[in-house]
């Protein structure tokens, strides 16, 4: 259940220095990695946040006071401004810049640090939240899904309403709840052990989890109501009885390398849709329960007459593309190469096709 939203008061605004300040360890760039050392945020923040780049701008420019940075005033907390935050105490901090194996940018006029920034001083979270979630949602530094989403369901948790949230945050209601919906999964996931450090490829798709979480047939597999996508999101979706299928579900859509287990999604598109299928046909499940090779389970839902004439017409609209195209051909020997080997494909494809007409008219 939401909690009652603070009333906002007014913020204060005033001066502090750098080394006064804390980041946030809810900052909706960072998932749950439970933090303890600043150091290591700094180190998430520069390898994720572009830091080296502001870093340069701090150096070679000065540091820029164009806004102030928010601050929760129980324990000086950054609400806003951590990048900015974590730039300051690298370009200041030789022992941590050594500890993280970072190095400055080689720049002959450096310009001096502030010894002070401004900043903006509120009592509760709820106060900053319209603020920065414009900013990062919409404005010049946009956070990707999984942070906008973390960010959403927070704010929810704190009392926003859906309604309130998507018109704050410029998104419509569709799109604020399958990410906090997505957000909430997560979190059961994470809760029960997925873990997101053994995914199998380098960054983490969020969209295949809320895209999945709207078809029927991962639904019914994690035995959520079908009627339930308008309602108002659940902290815990899922019921205790399919976690293990939580589980599973990420397993195949993202991979977990310590067990084994490999994502078995290539590409949102076509294997989102192929999974989602697959799931609905009882012997395609059991396929994949069983080999955990979505093309093969997805052979017994899709018979390979029906995947020949959409591979077949996809072709031929892609060959209608590529003909249009061939007037701004540069006369690249390679690509007429690539482009008779396609004739010679062609002409056995239609050879095939005519001998098994005819195989089909003897019989």
């Amino acid at each position: 259940m939401a909690k009652a939203a603070k009333t906002p008061s007014s913020p204060l605004q005033t001066e502090a220095a750098p080394a006064d300040l804390h980041f946030d360890r809810e900052n909706p760039r960072f998932v749950d990695m439970g933090y303890t050392d600043e150091a290591d945020i700094i180190r998430e923040l520069y390898d994720h946040a572009d830091v080296d780049e502001l870093i340069q701008s701090i150096l070679s420019a000065g540091y820029i006071d164009f806004e102030p940075l928010i601050v929760l005033r129980a324990g000086n907390i950054v609400l806003e401004g951590n990048r900015r935050l974590a730039a300051l105490r690298l370009i200041a901090n030789e022992d941590l810049r050594r500890k993280l194996k970072i190095s400055l940018p080689d720049i002959k006029t450096l310009k001096p640090l502030p010894d002070k920034v401004r900043v903006l001083v509120v009592e509760h979270r709820d106060h900053a939240r319209s603020f920065i979630g414009f900013k990062h949602i919409n404005g010049p530094h946009k956070w990707d899904a999984l942070a906008k989403a973390k960010y959403a369901a927070q704010w929810y948790e704190s009392g926003g309403d859906i309604g309130t949230i998507s018109r704050t945050l410029g998104d419509n209601h569709n799109t604020v709840r399958r990410l906090v919906n997505g957000w909430f999964a997560l979190k059961q996931a994470i809760k029960d052990g997925f873990d997101l450090t053994q995914i199998s490829k380098k960054n983490f798709a969020f969209s295949h989890l809320y895209t999945a979480l709207t078809r029927a047939s991962v639904r019914d597999y994690l035995g959520l109501n079908n009627e339930d996508l308008s309602a108002p999101p659940q902290t815990d979706p899922i019921a205790p009885s399919k976690r293990g299928e939580l589980q599973q579900l990420m397993s195949w859509l993202y991979g977990q390398e310590h067990k084994g287990e490999s994502t078995i999604i290539q590409s949102q598109n076509p294997n989102l849709n192929e999974l989602s299928k697959v799931l609905a046909h009882p012997e395609a499940k059991a396929m994949l329960m069983a080999k955990r090779d979505l093309r093969v389970a997805y052979e017994r839902v899709e018979p390979a007459s029906a995947r020949f004439e959409e591979a077949l017409m996809t072709a031929a609209k892609q060959c209608e593309d590529v003909l249009g195209l061939a007037g701004a051909y540069n006369s690249d020997p390679t690509l007429l190469k690539v482009a008779e080997g396609m004739q010679r494909t062609t002409r056995a494809l239609v050879t095939t096709m005519r001998e098994q007409q005819v195989e089909a008219g003897d019989s």
